[in-house]
């Protein structure tokens, strides 16, 4: 599997407010360990401030001199100006590798909606950067609304929790939503994950192990066992993440 370069699509880093977490060289360590060669990463403290966990995250990968992880920041309404505006924020993206975005709205109390996140996401949009829907995970009825009103964004569904059995929830947003991607966290399905790169194709499916909860080879085998031909295998393993964020105009 290793003639595959390899982009975790689904990695936290630093303390939740439960228990400590891995940091930057702690992932490192792990991805040296199974071969992977980049990752994207997220702060687990991000339900307790999205701002606070943006700084931290920044500041930790600036500890990577390897350049090997990318970074993912929260975002809020902008109502109470806590964040700038899009052209300052993107390029403050930019100077601190961040290549993706994700947002926590339960937590942060705002609903997610065009009245409340409409500016920045259509400059997402515009820019092609991606965003994380990991809030939404087992909230279907959310998360269809959600897309609904923003259909231009380009978005990675990549968590574990809700997976197992809701191929009736998922196909749907394949089908009708061309920018949502599918990260491979807890679907432990190999024949399902042949079946879907098969319907909706392979560049909709993106490597995500899930780290620190799971380890970064538990999907590599599951790649390696779904059947799929080496080439769809390379796309998913890392080619089409990769893609993402090269597209993506910081």
């Amino acid at each position: 599997m290793k003639e595959c370069m390899f982009f975790d699509a689904n990695c936290r880093i630093g303390n939740s407010m439960n228990a400590p977490g891995p940091d930057a060289k702690e992932l490192l360590s792990d991805m040296d360990a199974y071969g992977v060669d980049k990752s994207l990463v997220r702060h687990a403290a991000i339900p307790t401030g999205a701002l606070s966990s943006n700084r931290s995250l920044a500041e930790m990968l600036r500890a990577d001199e390897t350049g090997r992880l990318t970074g993912v920041w929260c975002i809020l309404p902008d109502q109470c100006g806590e964040i700038p505006s899009p052209d300052r924020f993107f390029a403050e993206m930019k100077e601190n590798r961040i290549g993706a975005l994700t947002l926590s709205p339960f937590e942060h109390r705002y609903v997610p909606c065009r009245w409340t996140l409409g500016k920045i996401l259509d400059a997402a949009a515009e820019r092609r950067v991606p965003v994380l829907l990991d809030a939404f995970a087992g909230k279907w009825p959310e998360l269809y609304s959600f897309l609904k009103e923003f259909p231009e964004n380009i978005f990675l569904y990549l968590e574990a929790w809700g997976k197992w059995g809701t191929d009736r929830q998922i196909r749907p947003l394949l089908e009708n939503f061309p920018r949502f991607y599918f990260g491979t966290t807890g679907y432990w399905i190999p024949e399902g994950l042949r079946d879907l790169a098969e319907i909706y194709g392979a560049d909709r499916i993106l490597y995500a192990s899930g780290f620190p909860a799971f380890n970064q080879g538990n999907q590599m085998l599951q790649l390696k066992q779904s059947g799929l031909d080496e080439k769809s295998i390379a796309k998913i393993a890392g080619l089409n993440l990769e893609k993402l964020l090269k597209g993506a105009q910081l």
